[in-house]
């Protein structure tokens, strides 16, 4: 029988109780939706200026369209997870002064090449003189986006060259931007669904339904309200009126 030290510290060892495992890494099931929309919004914006270090000129016409319509398609997703961003965190508006008429402008150069692929064009009647409120600038431009990029939706269903008129006025010290579209025609029953958002058969998709949803959020937030109406044509006027 062994009795010396090193056997006497052989024992020790096996009463001892084994040193506890270390818990391995604990990986997230989830993660904020708004975290997720965020990271991939800049992801389409990464992707969105890839596009323009690709020359337009000096290609066949066919790589030109393809990459036109590969443009289109990043920013109209980008519009939308705009969107839902303004939807699932309801931020409070940073205010500063905002001249309507820029912000109009600004959404058309933004969609100068979307209206030249589904042949459309848009006509401008912005009001004479200073047309300006404390706004949350990023926010009235997602919402004059949302409300152009669905009447583009709604011009490109119809398949024909149309025409989207985008007016600015003041009325009884209220901004107003008028948008409409009378290609694309709707049945009063159709027309009522415009604020449902499960309806997937509107022009746009879902997406235009999420988009126009956070139109009204942003003129909600900033005194407002946006207004949907049928035109006599059976078209479609969009208003988005705020605070001055």
């Amino acid at each position: 029988m062994r009795h010396d030290a090193h056997y006497v510290d052989e024992l020790e060892s096996r009463r001892r109780p084994a040193d506890p495992v270390a818990p391995g890494l604990a990986f997230p099931t989830s993660i904020p939706v708004t975290f997720a929309l965020r990271d991939m919004s800049q992801e389409l914006e990464g992707v969105a200026s890839c596009f323009n270090l690709v020359g337009r000129t000096a290609r066949p016409l066919r790589e030109r369209v393809g990459l036109s319509l590969a443009r289109v398609g990043v920013q109209r997703n980008m519009r939308a997870f705009q969107a839902l961003r303004v939807l699932l965190e309801d931020p409070a508006p940073e205010l500063v002064q905002v001249s309507l008429n820029n912000i109009v402008e600004q959404t058309i150069n933004s969609f100068d090449e979307e209206l030249r692929i589904i042949e459309a064009r848009a006509s401008l009647d912005l009001y004479d003189g200073p047309l300006r409120a404390n706004a949350d600038a990023r926010m009235l431009l997602i919402a004059v986006q949302a409300c152009v990029g669905t009447l583009a939706s709604m011009v490109e269903a119809s398949g024909q060259a149309a025409v989207i008129h985008i007016a600015t006025r003041i009325v009884e010290g209220t901004m107003c931007c008028e948008m409409r579209q009378d290609s694309y025609f709707m049945s009063a029953d159709r027309f009522s669904r415009l604020p449902d958002l499960e309806w997937s058969e509107r022009p746009g998709g879902i997406p235009a339904g999420i988009s126009l949803a956070a139109a009204a959020r942003i003129a909600q937030a900033h005194g407002g309200a946006l207004d949907a109406r049928r035109t006599d044509a059976g078209g479609c006027t969009l208003s988005l009126s705020l605070k001055t």
